[in-house]
């Protein structure tokens, strides 16, 4: 998949890119299921409210090789490298499935302070990505791509 003109602009304008039918409703449908699934499991990786609801999986894509493939899908990683003009890694994954009303006080906002003091990000060069649900509200799901090579150690 390669990106036109105007969707590479879109991109330097507004900080992201809509790409309708990117993936089938099959696909999708598996992700929302695996996403169900993981939300469910007693990992180490899912973060739960005082309630037990779920909050948070962080780096399904280690774990689940549903999200392994939609991480290095070349219908997603494509535009990206396309884009920055370099191979792309995930530096960070997480499935945020907090309920609107209900837990603790959640902080959204992100950004390189957060990533280099929690996660060892080296460099500034993350893009966050925060898309609207079918219901036109804020959706829980948050994708950041940084553009370098991966520190030794890292996925």
């Amino acid at each position: 998949m390669e990106l036109s003109a105007e969707q590479l602009q879109a991109f330097d304008d507004k900080g992201y890119v809509f790409l309708p039918n990117c993936f089938s409703e099959e696909e999708i449908a598996l992700l929302r299921i695996e996403s169900e699934q993981i939300l469910k499991a007693d990992r180490k990786e899912v973060w739960r409210e005082k309630t037990g609801a779920p909050r948070t999986a962080f780096a399904a894509h280690t774990f689940s090789e549903v999200f392994r493939l939609l991480v290095s899908h070349p219908r997603l990683v494509g535009p990206l490298k396309q884009y920055f003009g370099e191979d792309v890694y995930v530096h960070q994954f997480k499935l945020n499935a907090k309920a609107a009303f209900e837990g603790d006080v959640w902080q959204w906002h992100q950004d390189y302070g957060t990533w280099a003091r929690d996660d060892g990000m080296p460099q500034a060069r993350a893009h966050e990505h925060r898309g609207v649900s079918r219901r036109g509200d804020a959706d829980q799901r948050t994708a950041s791509v940084d553009t370098r090579q991966p520190p030794a150690g890292r996925v």
